[in-house]
């Protein structure tokens, strides 16, 4: 196995009046500067046969459009847009149409247009710096994310997004699993930390006007800090009811702080792991091969059932051991929690917000219930059950893959 990696600034410039997302999804928001820099980090796998680029937004989300033309040209068979779902970004998508796009700004030098070049170009350049790796998994445990819908005694559902900052609601299900792959160069010196976990990147609120990560982008930069001249990526996971505690007001230290936190738990991970050694524990056999399968899913629109739309998804094999499910939306953590206790897999990992963006994936039951993004919203596309037929789809794969 090979892999090479680069990081991108993707920071719009000017970086004021930048129309910003996440929030709202109308051109009245824009931008009043830049807190912190946007970045996409780069990671491509390169087994001998196949080879597949991971890309590390600082955005809302990203379709991948043209650039699954633009990189299949430069000898890339996979790729997979991870977006952290920051709400401090730039407007590229469209919310409200499932895998819609912006390309309205600037006017005649679109931003989406240049962020889509800049990847392109990016995976060209890490084409030449492939390197024999090693891959190591291990997981740790953050409590910074809370069940943002409370469902009540009485069956109803109230949104407690601002209201949990004491953390004294009861709150729902939720994941605190901190999952971590270590890339390891042949001298045992990490060269690539992935790091995923569940946790909407809401700590900035709607009136925020700064360009920011939110606190993916602190755990990025704490992790690249303590191991240096490694690249940290930061893979959201199934969060589509999970809030930060200190969540949706407008001050940047707690968005630092709860970065920083989730960070500091990656990194004892990473030192518990040590320099990859073959047969070790969370060790991945030395030579592990690369397997992406493609999954398609038609769907009935969720507020007009006589639609259809199409859902592009994906599983990630790395070896016999590691996973990773792929869904372009929101899905509840219920999703996550159920794939990683289902799977065949020992190490499987949901990836939500990746390769575009077809809104809320609720669980039935969730949809049922009620409550922001399980049945109200103008950002649920598809059908209640969508997210679980994902689920099983993802675990036949895994079950029958080689």
């Amino acid at each position: 196995m090979k892999a090479g990696t680069v990081k991108i600034d993707i920071t719009p410039q000017p970086a004021a009046g930048v129309f910003m997302t996440g929030y709202t999804n109308i051109h009245n928001k824009p931008s009043m500067g830049t807190h912190d820099s946007l970045y996409a980090r780069i990671l491509l796998f390169d087994d001998g046969q196949t080879r597949v680029a991971l890309v590390a937004l600082d955005l809302i989300g990203l379709n991948p459009g043209r650039l699954t033309e633009m990189v299949g040209g430069l000898g890339v068979e996979g790729l997979l847009l991870a977006a952290s779902h920051t709400h401090g970004g730039p407007m590229v998508l469209d919310l409200y149409e499932p895998c819609g796009e912006d390309r309205s700004w600037p006017a005649g030098n679109p931003y989406l247009s240049w962020v889509e070049e800049q990847i392109a170009a990016g995976i060209a350049q890490v084409k030449e710096t492939l390197q024999p790796v090693r891959l190591s998994v291990g997981s740790g445990v953050v409590d910074i994310s809370f069940n943002r819908r409370l469902v009540k005694p009485d069956g109803s559902v109230e949104m407690i997004w601002g209201q949990n900052r004491e953390r004294r609601q009861p709150y729902g299900p939720v994941d605190p699993e901190v999952g971590i792959v270590r890339v390891d160069d042949l001298e045992g010196k990490p060269v690539v930390l992935l790091c995923n976990y569940a946790c909407h990147p809401v700590v900035l609120g709607s009136e925020n006007r700064l360009l920011t990560a939110d606190f993916p982008g602190y755990t990025c930069a704490y992790l690249e800090n303590q191991f240096p001249g490694a690249l940290a990526l930061f893979l959201q996971g199934g969060c589509g009811d999970l809030d930060p505690y200190v969540d949706v007001q407008n001050d940047f230290a707690p968005a630092q702080e709860q970065g920083e936190v989730l960070g500091r738990e990656a990194k004892r991970v990473v030192r518990a792991m040590g320099p990859y050694r073959e047969g070790a524990e969370h060790a991945l056999e030395s030579e592990p091969d690369l397997e992406l399968i493609e999954l398609s899913r038609e769907c009935r629109r969720y507020y007009d059932p006589a639609a259809r739309c199409q859902i592009e998804y994906s599983v990630l094999r790395i070896g016999r051991s590691l996973a990773f499910l792929n869904l372009p939306g929101e899905p509840f953590v219920e999703l996550q929690l159920s794939l990683k206790k289902r799977s065949p897999l020992p190490h499987t990992f949901l990836l939500g917000y990746t390769n575009g963006y077809a809104g809320y994936f609720p669980t039935v039951q969730a949809s049922r219930e009620g409550g922001y993004g399980a049945n109200s919203g103008l950002t649920i596309h598809v059908e209640a059950g969508v997210g679980e037929a994902m689920v099983e789809a993802a675990l036949g794969v895994l079950r029958q893959s080689r």
